[in-house]
């Protein structure tokens, strides 16, 4: 099986809802642990942790953000990219303009985000959607509590798992 790579939220853990609702699924995830660190450091963790390549990254909320970047410097590494309601309406080193950032060619990539997001402005995916990836309207908030089967559903679609 393909690993995930799984780039949690500012206020998100390694433990996080989403990840362990990914590993009951029966999808192995490795999450660096980013509580706490800017940006870059975060993007460093993420770098680190998938230079094995072959790998689905996903990032949610401020990992969305460091997830997104990375997989535009090597998308080599990545068969596929998946965004959960990614904060790509923030601008932080080494991130110096949101707008610049795309999906990676040759990296099919999905955004799931709610509609009633009160944190990160659904536009920013709405943007880089534009640009070639799939985006995933759902009636949710940011914590994309009533999304997790659209994000297991993704998963696999990006795994080339189907049914």
């Amino acid at each position: 099986m393909i690993p995930i790579v799984f780039a949690h939220g500012l206020e998100g853990s390694p433990e996080g809802r989403k990840i362990q609702y990914l590993r009951q699924a029966g999808f192995e995830v490795v999450a660096p642990d980013g509580r706490g660190l800017a940006l870059a450091a975060r993007w460093e963790g993420l770098e680190r942790a998938t230079r094995s390549g072959e790998i689905l990254l996903i990032g949610s909320s401020y990992g969305g953000l460091a997830a997104a970047h990375l997989a535009a410097v090597h998308p080599d590494r990545f068969v596929g990219l998946l965004l959960l309601a990614p904060a790509l309406h923030y601008s932080e080193a080494p991130v110096t303009d949101v707008s610049l950032l795309v999906p990676p060619d040759g990296v099919p990539t999905t955004i799931i985000h709610g509609l009633h997001d009160e944190v990160v402005p659904i536009e920013g995916s709405r943007r880089y959607a534009s640009n070639g990836a799939q985006l995933i309207e759902t009636e949710d908030d940011h914590r994309l509590t009533g999304s997790l089967e659209h994000m297991v559903k993704a998963v696999g679609e990006l795994m080339g798992v189907h049914g």
